[in-house]
Order: structure tokens, then sequence, then C-alpha cells
């Protein structure tokens, strides 16, 4: 979308620098020994820290280079919200939701143990609970989503 129709290409940026800093975030719990992995095969605290520092420098300097540059981007390729366009940025909402999801079930219990509240395993029924339901829409508009025509579709058409 944002090559063919110049769409969400501010949004496009931001999801880039989320996912990088989501994928850092994971190694630094992993490979600092904050949690315990099948992939932890290489615990080091000093890591650890040299992956925090690259987290926040990579993080901080990206979302302010954002920052400074997002408002210049030009919006562009208007579409209609019943469209391949709008199923495409259903899809992105619902898949953002559902990495917030794991993303809070992964860091819950750290905080609670951080502020000395008690110990909590988040696992399978947390997740059942919370994923399931969001992942029901993204199968659905995943499905529905490439019969819809670019830009307007006619529901009462096909």
């Amino acid at each position: 979308m944002v090559e063919k129709r110049d769409a969400l290409k501010s949004w496009t940026i931001l999801l880039s620098i989320v996912t990088f800093s989501l994928s850092l975030m994971g190694t630094f719990l992993v490979r600092s020994g904050i949690l315990t992995s099948v992939h932890a095969f290489a615990v080091d605290p000093k890591r650890g820290i040299f992956i925090l520092v690259l987290l926040a420098v990579a993080t901080g300097g990206s979302l302010l280079l954002y920052s400074l540059r997002a408002p210049s981007l030009k919006a562009g390729g208007l579409f209609a919200p019943i469209s391949r366009e709008g199923s495409l940025v259903l899809n992105n909402l619902l898949l953002s939701t559902a990495t917030a999801t794991v993303f809070i079930g992964t860091l819950y219990p750290l905080f609670l143990d951080i502020m000395k509240l008690g110990k909590v395993s988040v696992g399978a029924p947390f997740f059942n609970a919370t994923f399931i339901p969001v992942a029901i829409p993204v199968v659905i508009a995943m499905v529905v989503g490439p019969f819809l025509s670019w830009k307007r579709a006619d529901l009462g058409r096909r």
C-alpha cells in the first residue's frame, strides 16, 4: 500500500520501529537472564546491559527521528473503510493488539515481582483467554480481505 497507493507511510515506519524494538526487548529479557528460556544458552548480565543500552539507543533514536520527520510525510492514498486497504488496516490493528497482549503477559509477572506484590505465573490460560478473541477476527479479516476490491468495495455486489 505504501508503494502503490502512497498510503500509510507513517504507520508503516512506526510499526517497523516497534517491531525492531520488541525484538531487542526479547533478546534483552532472555540473554540477560531475567527470563529463563530454552534460548537462554548465553546468559550473561554484562551482555544484558549491552543489549539494554543498544535497545535504549536504537529505540530512542528511531522514535526521535520519527517524531522529527513524521510531520513531513504527506498523507495520501485515501480509501474507504470497506476495502482491501481497510482490511489490511484492521488486521494491522488486531495484530498490534495481539502483540500488546503477549507483551503485557510477558512483562506483568516481572513488574509484580519488582514491586514485591508476589510471584505470579502467566501461562496458557491467560493467553487462551486474551489472545484467541483477538485472533478470530484476524482470521476472518484475512479470509474476507482478499475478496474486497482496492480503494472501495461494494459488499452487496458479491
